[in-house]
């Protein structure tokens, strides 16, 4: 806190002067008086009674040697002993003053200001009227130097103030982090899922209420540990520049105490800053109840495709031998075939829907058979003729493989006819499909691409193509039977023989289908 008692300098230099003039005054005054009455007394001759005409212009002479030696004596005072002193102690006073005055007082300058002192009085001390200057060269160098140390105090106070200032600036954001800090951490809490937050090791360092609650642990037995060591179902290594790591996995997890039996589904992202990794997001949720449903849906859906199948074909034999007979009136045959139409649609669905239900169930069990597929492709083409040639395609093939492959005949068929059904559907009139199948170079895994001219896929749908029920927008107003499963199912089966499937396409343009298998698939 600055200081603000004021100190009132003494009037020195005025009180000097007065005593001094005063003095002078008295003692010419004495002088003068001196000598009046002396000359007076030569005058009236009454001073030739007590001295001769010479013994008084001595007498004379020696008050006038006085009245010079007095003055002298009384300047030299003044200039070697009166002023030095009052110089002296009017800086004591000013420097006193100023240091008083001052927000900080450097003790540098309190033990110069005593030492400056202390000289001063050793030197008036032994002072003669010659030493007026050393005292007067002194004081001269002490202002100098007061003067750099106040101006050196005037700018530690700036910087106090500069300081304080930032000191302020720093405590507002401290105020504001602690304000985002909670509101942090009450989104984090709010959160319905689990969340879970780890560094580039895999150390446990952030993690909300409702992982506590999901795998019945305290947050203190969470913080610093190793995510491998809590969930060792989640597999979590060391992390690399490339993350080629699945982000949704299911596991089914069982607390220490037994009494959490759950299926957890985590969804895994990545922090990143530029292009490091720093660490790992997890979100975890309990999916035990939404199994159980979809399991139980999918076993119903299973159930039901297998009860589906008998009456469907019982409906398609009924409807073949009704058609075969020539003797029926047309309307009626014209009935049947629409039965029989709608027969091999539904036929179709429940197809689908059992090859779904096999995926989901993990029922499905590979046959596996040497393949020539370019014999293999033929065959299929062969039964897609009908619907090939209704719409005038044009079917151009490259198929530069000679090996076989080993690969499952019936769900190989189901990949390749939906591919080939949709680029059929979805085609132009006149339009071309090219099948091309070659070996991917260095790998024991071939490629087949089947691409269209037809309708493409709008870019905006693009990432939901290969959803469960999806169809684009465009594929609905063209063909409003289709059931949106075929490619769902496709993905599933290509994923299951260790494959991978992706498309290129553009609207209006056409879609090129691309279909990774192995060789010999794996059982």
């Amino acid at each position: 806190m600055k200081n603000t008692k004021k100190y009132k300098k003494t009037p020195i230099k005025s009180a000097i002067f007065r005593v001094f003039t005063t003095l002078i005054l008295i003692f010419t005054a004495l002088l003068y008086l001196m000598i009046a009455v002396l000359i007076y007394l030569q005058y009236s001759g009454e001073i030739s009674m007590i001295y001769t005409e010479g013994a008084t212009h001595f007498l004379l002479s020696i008050v006038l040697g006085v009245f010079i030696l007095g003055w002298f004596f009384a300047y030299s005072l003044y200039i070697g002993i009166i002023k030095p002193v009052y110089d002296t102690f009017s800086i004591i006073v000013e420097s006193v003053d100023e240091l008083v005055n001052q927000e900080h007082i450097d003790r540098d300058q309190v033990i110069y200001l005593n030492e400056f002192v202390k000289n001063s009085l050793e030197q008036l001390n032994k002072s003669s009227l010659t030493q007026k200057m050393n005292i007067t060269l002194n004081t001269e160098s002490y202002i100098k130097k007061l003067s750099e140390l106040i101006k050196q105090n005037e700018e530690l106070t700036d910087s106090k103030q500069e300081l304080s200032l930032i000191v302020n600036q720093l405590e507002e954001q401290k105020d504001l982090l602690e304000l985002e800090k909670a509101k942090t951490n009450s989104i984090i809490d709010s959160l319905p899922n689990g969340l879970l937050v780890v560094s580039k090791d895999g150390n446990i360092f952030l993690v909300n209420q409702e992982v506590e609650k999901l795998l019945n642990i305290n947050q203190n037995d969470l913080l610093g540990k190793f995510i491998y060591n809590i969930l060792p179902e989640i597999q979590y290594d060391q992390i690399e520049s490339n993350d080629k790591v699945n982000n949704v996995n299911s596991f089914n997890y069982v607390s220490k105490d037994k009494k959490k039996n759950i299926t957890i589904e985590t969804t895994h992202r990545y922090i990143r800053l530029n292009n490091d990794i720093l660490g790992s997001v997890y979100i975890l949720r309990d999916t035990t109840k939404e199994m159980e449903t979809d399991r139980a849906q999918k076993e119903f859906i299973s159930l039901a495709s297998h009860q589906l199948r008998t009456p469907i074909t019982s409906i398609k034999w009924n409807s073949e031998s009704i058609l075969s007979n020539k003797n029926i009136d047309l309307d009626i045959k014209a009935s049947v075939n629409d039965i029989y139409q709608e027969g091999v649609r539904m036929e179709k669905l429940v197809n689908s829907l059992l090859h779904l239900s096999r995926i989901d169930l993990g029922k499905i069990e590979f046959n596996i058979k040497d393949i020539q597929l370019n014999i293999y492709i033929q065959d299929l083409l062969k039964t897609l003729k009908s619907e090939i040639n209704a719409k005038n395609l044009s079917i151009e093939q490259d198929i530069v493989l000679s090996d076989t492959i080993q690969n499952d005949p019936v769900y190989l068929d189901i990949i390749i006819t939906n591919i080939l059904n949709n680029a059929i559907r979805y085609n132009n009139i006149n339009g071309i499909i090219k099948i091309k199948v070659e070996k991917i170079t260095g790998q024991e895994k071939i490629l087949l691409a089947i691409s269209d001219t037809g309708i493409g896929i709008p870019l905006s749908q693009q990432t939901q193509i290969f959803s469960r029920l999806f169809r684009a927008d465009n594929a609905k107003s063209l063909q409003p039977d289709g059931n949106g499963l075929g490619l769902y199912v496709v993905k599933k089966l290509v994923e299951s023989m260790q494959g991978n499937i992706w498309f290129d396409s553009k609207k209006n343009q056409g879609t090129t289908f691309f279909i990774e298998l192995p060789i010999v698939i794996k059982l």
